[in-house]
């Protein structure tokens, strides 16, 4: 199989030509040009094509005369320009077959073009363009060879031995009046896959994720429209995004070896470099425009190095926690460990922190409230997210009446098994923690006894880690590698 991203952006691309925000003003300065997002396969079949996508095959020297096979996720006008039809119509290609396979509402809004702007029936004998409707199947629904209608369930395109298998599957997005909408799982005739996830929202429909169990899909293309800044229709964000991958992963969709693909990407998003760090955590990145990708039946790319051990310190509502899981949303299975007290009916505020760490981890997630930290890196699991370590200095030291020495009855002591067990873990673990060391002195012996504590507890940490950032206002800043 092989991939030709004729565009990797939003319905207004990035830049937006009428927007001067930050993230649009990076582009320029950066010669970043996304179109509308689409994906050519093999030369033969087209995924989405709206009003950007001709003049950007025509831009990168692309040829479209020999295309054969048109699949459109719905009628909105980022997925769908049918003027396309007409204008091939005006060229040596317009006596070729061509199948058209969109939902209902697509097609009609095809037609409905087609008749007006020239006359034309397209769904009369003879005629070159073969409308078949994309309905998702259902559990008992048959497969299909490729005739117009039916109940739903797989196509097969193209010539025998060359032929392309199509499975139309449900989306969480918009309604029957621009679809409904469709994703697509695509098998191509030397057996690579190709699972196109453009647009939807979380979660996606029960049908479409039973659908995908151990696909083992060998690229997986998924829009990523809202960035930071979720609540614009019924799109993906970065977090979503992720959480959507470790899903994935959970059911056998994503392997290893699959190339993960963040498309449909708009301003929305942070700049490039950030984009790409936030991407590289869930194990996907942001192609550019005319990229092309060549997939070798059975050929899986090496893994990307993953840190085993990531520390993340910060301050007070620095954006810490968050840093810390946006890094194993993608997984498949995540144990969050919390170090805290647990919710007390008679501290409303405190109550409110924990409900609002709660609510913000996925379903999936396993939360363990524990200060056994040193017997869960020391066995097997999935990776860990320890939240956090300042909360387990505090729950070690002593009593503030009780004589002891500047550590702590035995702080040290548990601080070095601590130590031991993190630098010497098997498991992927991402711990947070307080940045106490920025000049400010408490006021009590036992806030300064904390603050000493925790201090060299994370620079500890820190020296057996493999990953260390700060995050200070909500940005991440590396301090290793």
């Amino acid at each position: 199989m092989r991939l030709r991203l004729l565009g990797t952006g939003s319905a207004d691309g990035w830049p937006n030509p009428w927007c001067d925000c930050a993230s649009c003003a990076w582009a320029r300065g950066s010669g970043v040009v996304r179109g509308q997002t689409a994906i050519l396969v093999d030369d033969v079949l087209l995924v989405d094509c709206g009003p950007d996508v001709p003049r950007a095959a025509a831009r990168s020297g692309v040829r479209l005369s020999g295309l054969r096979h048109l699949l459109v996720g719905h009628a909105h006008p980022d997925h769908l320009g049918p003027e396309s039809l007409m204008w091939r119509s005006w060229s040596t290609a317009a006596g070729r077959p061509l199948d058209v396979v969109a939902p209902p509402a697509a097609l009609e809004v095809c037609r409905a073009f087609l008749a007006r702007w020239e006359g034309s029936d397209p769904d009369r004998e003879g005629n070159p363009l073969r409308f078949l409707e994309a309905v998702p199947a259902g559990p008992a629904e048959p497969d299909r060879t490729g005739e117009a209608g039916g109940a739903g369930g797989t196509l097969w395109l193209g010539e025998a031995g060359a032929r392309y298998e199509v499975r139309p599957l449900a989306a969480h997005h918009g309604d029957a009046s621009i679809g409904p909408a469709v994703l697509y799982d695509i098998t191509a005739p030397d057996g690579t896959r190709l699972l196109y996830g453009c647009d939807t929202a979380v979660p996606l429909p029960v049908s479409t994720l039973d659908a995908v169990v151990d696909r083992a899909y060998d690229v997986v293309a998924l829009e990523e429209n809202n960035g930071d800044r979720p609540g614009f229709g019924e799109h993906l964000g970065l977090d979503t995004f992720g959480e959507l991958v470790g899903e994935l992963r959970r059911r056998g969709a994503i392997h290893q070896g699959t190339e993960i693909l963040a498309v449909h990407l708009s301003h929305r998003n942070p700049p490039g470099d950030e984009l790409a760090r936030r991407l590289a955590h869930v194990g996907a990145r942001a192609p550019h425009d005319g990229e092309s990708l060549d997939i070798t039946p059975g050929a899986r790319p090496t893994a990307a190095v993953v840190p085993r051990r990531t520390l993340v310190l910060g301050g007070a509502r620095s954006g810490k926690s968050a840093e810390a899981e946006r890094r194993l949303l993608g997984e498949p299975a995540v144990v969050y460990v919390a170090t805290s007290a647990p919710a007390d009916a008679s501290d409303a505020e405190w109550s409110a922190r924990i409900a609002a760490h709660q609510a913000r981890r996925p379903a999936a997630w396993t939360t363990v409230e524990s200060l056994d930290l040193v017997g869960l890196l020391s066995t097997d699991g999935p990776p860990l997210l320890i939240d956090g370590i300042g909360l387990w200095i505090a729950a070690h030291l002593d009593p503030p009446d009780a004589p002891a020495s500047p550590d702590g009855d035995g702080l040290e002591a548990r601080t070095a098994e601590l130590v031991e067990a993190w630098r010497n873990t098997a498991r992927r673990v991402v711990a947070v923690s307080d940045e106490v060391g920025s000049g400010v002195v408490p006021a009590t012996p036992a806030g300064r006894r904390f603050r000493d504590a925790l201090g060299r507890a994370n620079a500890a940490l820190a020296a057996a880690s493999d990953e260390v950032c700060q995050v200070i206002a909500g940005v991440a800043v590396p301090l290793r590698p």
